[in-house]
């Protein structure tokens, strides 16, 4: 699946839903799939491994014309900040909770 990073998104508030101590904990929980601080994880963007600590809940979109939601997967610091597209298995994408308000913050 051909995704993007949201641009911006780190102004979004607020950092995580309630209940959840960062978007990577979000994700974590909802997909079931906890990190092993003992173990380096393959990031999903540029295949390269990295302890958990590296890696951050980030806010994606589907390259599609159709399809604007937000979603959440674990990338690397580095993929995190990419502005090209790039291609992550479709099944690591969690949504972003649709009851959020979204607000910017300069």
């Amino acid at each position: 699946m051909n995704i993007k990073n949201v641009k911006g998104s780190s102004k979004v508030s607020p950092k995580a839903p309630a209940g959840y101590k960062s978007w990577r904990d979000y994700w974590e929980q909802n997909k079931h799939q906890i990190f092993d601080d003992s173990k380096d994880y393959q990031c999903p963007g540029c295949g390269k491994w990295f302890p958990p600590k590296n890696f951050d809940g980030c806010h994606v979109q589907k390259d599609s014309a159709t399809d604007k939601k937000w979603y959440i997967v674990p990338l690397c610091d580095s993929c995190n900040h990419r502005k090209d597209t790039f291609d992550v298995n479709a099944g690591l994408l969690l949504d972003v909770p649709s009851n959020l308000t979204i607000t910017y913050s300069e």
